[in-house]
């Protein structure tokens, strides 16, 4: 994959970290509460690395607006969070929201591939088999 492209001023260019950053952003607001999405789902959507969300993630200035506590590992473990009260926050958070939890992990069917969250079914018809994703009546 040749990672993220931007289209500035009628040229294309390779995205800078900041592109990267803002696009991160903007998937994350788009989970919603209840749901979780991963590191790596972010990561392979936009053609970087895991790592780079995470960064993206620490950085964030806007922690009201972008949820980054609905992040987590691909393995459903929590992952990070520097928000204050760390780690067990994040869970409170999430718990609060109705994710729901087997042991430290979240459960499968509370996480949702980030590539789903801008399919053409969730955008348009609101329709989505994943709890919590579209969610509205399906328009035939």
């Amino acid at each position: 994959m040749p990672g993220l492209l931007v289209l500035e001023a009628g040229r294309v260019r390779k995205a800078r970290l900041q592109d990267i950053y803002e696009s991160v952003y903007t998937i994350i607001s788009l989970v919603p509460p209840g749901l979780v999405t991963t590191y790596g789902s972010i990561a392979r959507l936009l053609g970087t690395s895991p790592r780079i969300v995470g960064r993206a993630l620490r950085d964030n200035k806007s922690p009201i607006l972008v949820p980054c506590h609905r992040v987590v590992r691909s393995d459903g473990s929590l992952g990070g969070y520097s928000g204050p009260g760390g780690v067990e926050m994040k869970r409170r958070l999430l718990e609060l929201e109705g994710v729901k939890f087997e042991g430290d992990r979240v459960r499968p069917d509370h996480i949702v591939d980030a590539g789903r969250l801008l399919s053409p079914d969730n955008l348009i018809s609101g329709s989505s088999d994943t709890p919590g994703v579209g969610g509205g009546q399906k328009h035939e």
